[in-house]
């Protein structure tokens, strides 16, 4: 889809800057086009074919890994720790703000 959206908005800036009046505001946008194709283009060919597979598979656990843990109860099978509840997230902050002597913040309305 890269080449052919690259291959369209070249032959579409070349019109926009032959016809008369020139149409700038054509050209800026299929100039924006082909500089993000050519992005992606550069993107997919250096994970395709310039990126060692056992970096692709490393870089594959990492997005897996991240995506587990940012979204744990869409995968309740695979992520197998429990967060705690919310009484002992506060029990665990009062632990660590004792244990570092950090003053307890009260909250400001306004």
């Amino acid at each position: 889809m890269t080449p052919a959206l690259m291959v369209y908005s070249t032959t579409f800036a070349r019109f926009a800057w032959m016809v008369k009046p020139r149409n700038l505001l054509l050209l800026a946008c299929h100039l924006t086009n082909i500089s993000a194709q050519s992005v992606q283009a550069g993107r997919y060919i250096n994970y395709h074919y310039l990126t060692k597979p056992e970096d692709r598979q490393k870089h594959h656990i990492e997005v897996v890994e991240k995506e587990i843990h940012t979204h744990p109860d869409q995968y309740p099978k695979v992520h197998i720790k429990d967060h705690p509840s919310p009484q002992e997230q506060a029990e665990e902050v009062k632990e660590f703000d004792a244990a570092y002597k950090l003053p307890i913040e009260k909250p400001v309305i306004n």
